[in-house]
Order: structure tokens, then C-alpha cells, then sequence
């Protein structure tokens, strides 16, 4: 999945920013109660605008993106 962000960060540059947490990084893990990985969530005006957990296509993480003003 790493591969992937990598990618969707690359092809939105400027337009959304693309991070990864570590599950060692027990703060973000509560705050965005990760229960299962990977997990990817779409943050707008600081709050969860979407969420899911598995793997998914470049093309469906930057269609969310679009979707929600990226």
C-alpha cells in the first residue's frame, strides 16, 4: 500500500497531502481509532471525510481525493 500512496502523493502534488503512520505511533492510532491495517482516511477541514481499511487502486484513492475537493 506504501507504493501506491507513493504514486497518489506523486500525481496530487500540490492538491492533497499524503502521509503514512506507523502503528508504533500510538497517538494517531487513537486518535483515528486504527483498529485493523491498512487503514486510509480522506481528512478534510480536519475532520474523517472518508475512511477503509484494506488495500485499494491508485485510481480509487485519487477518485476520493477528486471527490472530496482534492
Amino acid at each position: 500500500m506504501a507504493s501506491v500512496l507513493q504514486q497518489v502523493a506523486k500525481e496530487t502534488k500540490g492538491k492533497a497531502v499524503v502521509g503514512i503512520v506507523l502503528v508504533a505511533e500510538r497517538d494517531l492510532v487513537r486518535t483515528f481509532g486504527i483498529r485493523k491495517i491498512p487503514a486510509t482516511f480522506i481528512v478534510r477541514n480536519g475532520q474523517i471525510a472518508e475512511s477503509f481499511v484494506g488495500t485499494a487502486p491508485k485510481e480509487k484513492i485519487i477518485k476520493l481525493l477528486q471527490q472530496h475537493g482534492a
